[in-house]
């Protein structure tokens, strides 16, 4: 068979036409995976006092916090056409260092000077701040991660809230989402509907320090817990503390159908008040000397006695669960 010479040509011309465009999509792709891959960084720094108040609240998306040893907050998001804008109160003074700063976000800013406090962004949100700052933090939809700071208090309806090195208070809740604290100090109240809550290494600043828990279908897990007043308080979850009990403090745990577990180191001293239902147990293999007689009280499901000297005091309560207290 042979071709005239003008249909070759054609199909040649055809060919290279499509080899070319081809050659041109794949390198607008590549641009365009280029591009997407490295978003660019929006931010915006103000200076501030040591201890400064910073306050954001967002849509959605995650919170991460750094507290660090420069004297400024620094708000950050790779979310593309996003304003920041860091609102100074209580110093008209731009040159002052800022002792409150509000943390506003958003695609569609009309007026920096409103007085909504509230940001619309439902990107990720990065803050740098000084370690002696108060965060306070507020989101419907997203986790909260925060470390080395003075303060916080945290919201979010739907995360979950990891917080670590926070030295003087706490205080965080969750609607769906878990609750973590570590090695941190002074007083902290947390709580969750739906998540477990954890506290480990928590380190007490004075007599007036706490921990408050409560949680509706979530466990309450603690280790080495300073405070001298703890509550904990959960409907279908088990409370367990391992660790030393603070001379002179008081624990008062409560769970409607889980256990309640204590891990406690043999040379521990406490007054022991327990209470369970008809179905419930309690189960200590520390030798308490008992008020009234064991077995008649453990039967009522009300056991009291003293371990040792009696130096902290134990309520314990479960409904359908076991009380244990176990040697560690």
């Amino acid at each position: 068979m042979k071709f005239s010479p003008s249909i070759v040509t054609t199909v040649l011309a055809a060919l290279l036409v499509c080899s070319a465009s081809a050659h041109a999509q794949k390198t607008k792709d590549k641009e365009k995976g280029r591009g997407e891959g490295a978003a660019q960084l929006i931010q915006q720094t103000a200076a501030t006092t040591a201890t400064v108040n910073v306050m954001l609240t967002t849509g959605a998306g995650k919170i991460t916090v750094r507290g660090g040893d420069r004297n400024e907050v620094q708000a950050a998001t790779k979310e593309a056409g996003t304003k920041i804008v860091l609102r100074r109160t209580g110093a008209a003074d731009a040159s002052v260092p800022a002792a409150r700063i509000v943390v506003l976000m958003s695609d569609k800013f009309e007026d920096e000077e409103t007085e909504d406090n509230s940001s619309n962004t439902s990107s990720d949100v990065m803050l740098d701040v000084p370690r002696g700052a108060t965060v306070y933090l507020k989101t419907q939809d997203g986790d909260v991660d925060v470390q080395d700071v003075a303060e916080v208090h945290v919201e979010t309806s739907g995360g979950r809230i990891d917080l670590r090195r926070i030295t003087k208070a706490t205080e965080a809740a969750s609607v769906d989402g878990e609750v973590t604290l570590e090695d941190a100090s002074g007083r902290a109240r947390l709580s969750s509907i739906g998540g477990v809550v954890e506290v480990k290494n928590l380190r007490a600043l004075d007599a007036n320090d706490f921990l408050k828990i409560k949680t509706a279908s979530g466990d309450v897990l603690l280790d080495r817990i300073g405070p001298a007043r703890v509550e904990a308080t959960t409907i279908t979850g088990e409370v367990k503390l391992i660790g030393t009990l603070t001379r002179g403090g008081s624990y008062a745990f409560t769970t409607t159908t889980g256990d309640v577990t204590l891990e406690l180191p043999t040379d521990s001293s406490f007054k022991l008040n327990a209470r369970v239902s008809e179905r419930g147990v309690i189960d200590t293999e520390f030798p308490l000397a008992y008020k009234g007689t064991p077995s008649s009280s453990i039967m009522q499901g009300h056991l009291t006695g003293n371990y040792g000297s009696g130096d902290a005091t134990l309520s314990l309560s479960s409904f359908s669960g076991t009380i244990r207290l176990r040697k560690k």
